[in-house]
This record gives C-alpha cells, sequence and structure tokens, in this order.
C-alpha cells in the first residue's frame, strides 16, 4: 500500500508539474532581479523587446513573452476566446512560477493584453509599462463613437468567423500575404517606424504568424473596453505615446487630449509623449523610451 501511495503521489506530482508550465505562449527569460514581463504587439516577436531587455538584464529578471499564434509560436489550439486565453494563461504564469508583483510592460496590441491582465488582477502586479496602448483602441481614431454599433459588428464578424474551415483561413492567409499585398503592409508600416530594416524584420514575424489567431484576437480586443476598469488598476502606470505616422492625430496635443479621454478613470497615471518617434518607440525613439522607463522604475 506504501508503494501504490508514493507511486500516486508521484503521479499526481508530475501532472500537477506539466499543467503549470503547459502555457499556450513562448518565453524567454533573461536576466536576474526583480521580475519584469514584457508582452510584444499584435503578430510580435520577443526579440521587439532585445534593446530593452539588454538595458534591463543586469537589474530584472526579464521574462519576454511570444503570444500564442506570432512569430512562429505555434497556436494555442484554442477554438474560440484566443485572447482571454492568453489572459488566463499570463495570470497562471505569474502565480504559477512565484513572480512578486512583476514590472508588466506592454507594446500596442500587447500594451492593451497586459491592460487586460492587470484589470483582473491588479492584485499581482507591479509597476505598468504602457508603451502606446489604450483602454479600447476602436475610439481613438474616432471623434463620436457608437460602441454598441462597433461591438455587435465586430461580434458578427467574430461569430461568422470562429468556426470557419482550416482551408478557408489557408486561403485567406496566402491572399493576405500576396506581393500586392505584402507591398501594401511595407508601406503602412513605414507609419509606424522609420526604419526599413526594422519594417523588413516585422513583416518576417507577420508572415510566420498564424492568421487565424490574429484575426480572432484582433477582433476580440476590437470590443474590449476598459476605459472604465483601468480604475482597478492600483500600481503605478507609465503611458508612453506617440502620435508621428497616424493619419488621424496631426498634433502632439490632440494625441495628449486622445489618450487623456481614455485614461480618464485611471489612477496613479504618469503621461509622455515622444516629440518625434512613430509608434515603435523601441526602434524610433529608443533612448527617450528607456530614459522614461529608467525615471518611472526609479521611483519603486
Amino acid at each position: 500500500m506504501k508503494k501504490i501511495a508514493l507511486t500516486l503521489f508521484a503521479i499526481l506530482t508530475l501532472l500537477n508539474a506539466r499543467s503549470q508550465t503547459s502555457y499556450s505562449f513562448g518565453v524567454r527569460i533573461v536576466g536576474r532581479g526583480k521580475p519584469m514581463l514584457l508582452i510584444p504587439g499584435m503578430k510580435g516577436s520577443a526579440d521587439t523587446y532585445n534593446d530593452v531587455v539588454a538595458h534591463y538584464k543586469n537589474h530584472y529578471k526579464c521574462y519576454i513573452i511570444t503570444l500564442a499564434g506570432f512569430a512562429g509560436q505555434p497556436p494555442s489550439g484554442a477554438h474560440d476566446h484566443l485572447l482571454l486565453k492568453q489572459r488566463d494563461d499570463i495570470i497562471r504564469f505569474i502565480i504559477d512560477q512565484h513572480l512578486h508583483r512583476p514590472v508588466l510592460v506592454g507594446f500596442s496590441f500587447g500594451a492593451g493584453l497586459a491592460m487586460w491582465v492587470a484589470c483582473t488582477r491588479p492584485d499581482l502586479m507591479g509597476r505598468f509599462i504602457d508603451l502606446d496602448g489604450t483602454p479600447f483602441d476602436a475610439a481613438v481614431d474616432v471623434d463620436r463613437l457608437d460602441k454598441d454599433s462597433l461591438v455587435k459588428a465586430d461580434g458578427s464578424r467574430y461569430e461568422k468567423l470562429v468556426s470557419r474551415s482550416p482551408d478557408f483561413w489557408r486561403k485567406r492567409d496566402s491572399a493576405f500575404h500576396s506581393p500586392a499585398s505584402e507591398q501594401e503592409g511595407f508601406i503602412y508600416l513605414q507609419k509606424l517606424v522609420s526604419d526599413t530594416n526594422r519594417v523588413r524584420e516585422i513583416m518576417v514575424w507577420d508572415k510566420a504568424s498564424d492568421f487565424r489567431s490574429a484575426v480572432l484576437m484582433d477582433l476580440e480586443s476590437d470590443t474590449l473596453d476598459m476605459r472604465e476598469s483601468v480604475a482597478n488598476i492600483k500600481s503605478p502606470i507609465l503611458l508612453l505615446g506617440s502620435w508621428r505616422g497616424y493619419d488621424y492625430i496631426k498634433t502632439k496635443a490632440e494625441a495628449e487630449k486622445r489618450y487623456a479621454v481614455q485614461f480618464a478613470k485611471a489612477k496613479n497615471l504618469t503621461t509622455r509623449f515622444s516629440e518625434n518617434g512613430k509608434h515603435f518607440l523601441m526602434y524610433d525613439d529608443y533612448d527617450w523610451m528607456i530614459g522614461e522607463m529608467d525615471k518611472f522604475l526609479a521611483k519603486n
């Protein structure tokens, strides 16, 4: 009986260990010190943060995520609510790995996901650094938004797409990555980052991403409105924003006004806007960005 009990205990221990390490996202761990969790943007790779991690690795243990289905990371396998699964997996990772109030860094789409994590479990979070992400992205570029109509429209699109066949997604992916479409994508990305070598790198990540995962998570994100729930975040927040390159924002003052409306309910918020950088601040205005991050973290 004792041997049977020990065997059962060993099996349960192994199953528990496996359940705790089976996360759908990829994670690279670099450095030592206080925990810092970094989430890249739409279809982005952990490589987005290479320079940031090189700067912080002697003082922070950096956990750099590549989301499921992005930049070569396999899809999560979830049929529905793919973004929700990423949120829940990240929360589980923080708990399982005993990360004590990690600094949370998110860029763009990844900042929205990081914000969702922080709004859901503010008790787990340390300081939050938001690199050009907003609580309700769909409302940034329009002065008047019928939220209910947007949610209904995107929800309807989501319901139609979520059960489409693998063949449908292969055809959509092929069309999206046709030479003509990729040229359009290259021109668009130049609005978000100045260095054409960086644009090519981002396009490699895009091509290596799972098209279904990206489309469904993007639609899920579009219906996520956290303008009220940002009030749940008790930790200090640093928002670093950009305005150059956007068709709908012509001045820094206009960007500041739009973002202020988005974050009206946030507590303990520090906002800074780059004078010259485009959306990919880690590429376009790195020295300014890292300087602002250093000042913010030094207050910890």
